[in-house]
């Protein structure tokens, strides 16, 4: 059965949409560095890294079926700047064994946890580092009122480094440390990616959102 909605993509060279359905998930989860008490989808900044496009088209809620402080963070003055001046996405994620590190942010922000009967499950495709890769995101075009928010204080499963490079477009997304180590100039960049992962990443679970870990 076709499910009617509201969402195309701004930019097929970027990412395509390749299916919509209603969510099935008892609960979802959305991550901010704001303390909200409704989400709103008019007031959800991401549109502001594809210069003032609303990446669906219209404006969503993103949530995801697993807890996250992907997005926890407040930017730097630096990246801030960054993608001020590139009106695009400009973050480097790197992963090394056991650590994902998001460079140029401060760890700040809540974990909300929602019904997930108010989203809709999109899989999608998007290009990164010259090549196609799927993955399942859920989106609401509507308000959204949490059911709980849960104060991140500690990396849950993203640690946050304020020291930053950035390496250009061909380099935006999710790439190993190794490969970010070998391009970078800054030794204090460097030095900070080197001192986070010589040690192993502990993630912290919050007491609040045990309940929804199901």
């Amino acid at each position: 059965m076709l499910v009617e909605h509201p969402f195309k993509s701004f930019s097929e060279n970027e990412f395509r949409i390749l299916e919509v359905k209603p969510c099935t998930q008892k609960y979802l989860f959305h991550s901010t560095g704001k303390d909200l008490v409704v989400l709103n989808p008019e007031f959800n900044a991401k549109h502001a890294a594809y210069g003032s496009i609303n990446e669906y088209r219209v404006p969503v809620v993103f949530a995801s079926n697993k807890p996250s402080n992907a997005f926890c963070y407040r930017p730097t003055e630096l990246y801030a700047e960054t993608r001020k001046k590139y009106g695009t996405s400009v973050y480097h994620r790197l992963v090394h064994e056991n650590h994902k590190i998001l460079l140029g942010v401060y760890l700040q922000g809540f974990i909300y946890v929602l019904f997930g009967e108010d989203f809709y499950e999109i899989l999608r495709e998007d290009f990164e580092l010259g090549t196609w890769i799927r993955s399942t995101e859920w989106i609401s075009d509507k308000k959204v009122t949490p059911i709980e928010k849960i104060e991140i204080t500690k990396p849950y499963d993203w640690e946050m480094i304020p020291e930053y490079e950035f390496l250009g477009q061909e380099y935006v997304g999710e790439m190993l440390a190794e490969l970010y180590l070998s391009l970078v100039k800054d030794g204090r960049v460097k030095k900070a990616i080197k001192d986070c992962i010589s040690k192993p990443f502990v993630p912290f679970v919050p007491e609040k959102l045990k309940p929804f870990l199901v």
